[in-house]
């Protein structure tokens, strides 16, 4: 028996957004006081600041794919 191509799904990893916890606080503060409330604007500021950082995005590369065609051709 030989098989054509083997490849294996990469699993979905779920990443956290990195302004998780400054979007919490100015989603809290809001509850507590109201959305037009001067209060919150330190927390609306910092959560600005937080999206305005680039983000680093890395790939992952999944090299069990490229094992597998390669061991393919000796199956």
């Amino acid at each position: 028996m030989k098989l054509k191509q083997l490849k294996v799904r990469p699993k979905k990893i779920l990443e956290s957004s990195p302004c998780v916890v400054e979007m919490g606080a100015l989603f809290e503060c809001w509850a507590v006081s109201g959305i037009d409330d001067k209060r919150c604007q330190t927390a609306a500021k910092s959560l600005q600041e937080c999206m305005a950082k680039p983000g680093r995005k890395t790939k992952q590369q999944n090299t069990i794919n490229y094992h597998l065609a390669r061991l393919s051709k000796h199956l």
